[in-house]
């Protein structure tokens, strides 16, 4: 009985020293948030010439990272668009741009997921950190209401 104990608890010991496990922490990126870390983000929103609000997100990070940018688009409390983009980003600043309609602002969503790179093949790291933006919270009221181009 004893035998077989040990035995089985080495495989469980062997089994969970080759299982990865991986924290995925989940942040909101808020304007406060970058007011006190500039040297870490920038959100920059204007009304474009064609009615749509711009978005200019920059993200500065001291190493090269792997980054997906996940843009999910409603309109009517309907989903009608997604773009999830894949980048390996370099050390400094990190550029994601996206234009939407002004009525779209408000039930949009914007998450920036960032992982490390390891080994020979710049192999994307399991875990990393979720950074959500709750973009109505950037756009100055006035802006929506504003002419185009202004």
């Amino acid at each position: 009985m004893m035998t077989r104990s040990l035995v089985l608890g080495c495989f469980i010991a062997a089994i969970l020293s080759t299982s990865a496990l991986a924290l995925t922490i989940n942040l909101p990126v808020t304007p406060a948030d970058v007011r006190e870390h500039p040297k870490e983000w920038s959100v920059e929103v204007t009304k474009g010439e064609d009615g749509l609000i711009h978005f200019h997100i920059k993200h500065a990070v001291e190493k090269r990272m792997y980054h997906v940018a996940h843009l999910a688009v409603y309109h009517q409390s309907k989903l009608i668009a997604t773009s999830d983009t894949p980048s390996f980003t370099t050390k400094g600043w990190n550029r994601f741009y996206f234009s939407l309609s002004p009525e779209d602002i408000a039930e949009s969503k914007f998450d920036l997921d960032e992982n490390g790179i390891s080994g020979p093949g710049d192999v994307p790291e399991v875990g990393g950190t979720v950074y959500h933006f709750r973009l109505s919270d950037f756009v100055p009221e006035q802006l929506l209401k504003s002419a185009p181009g202004k």
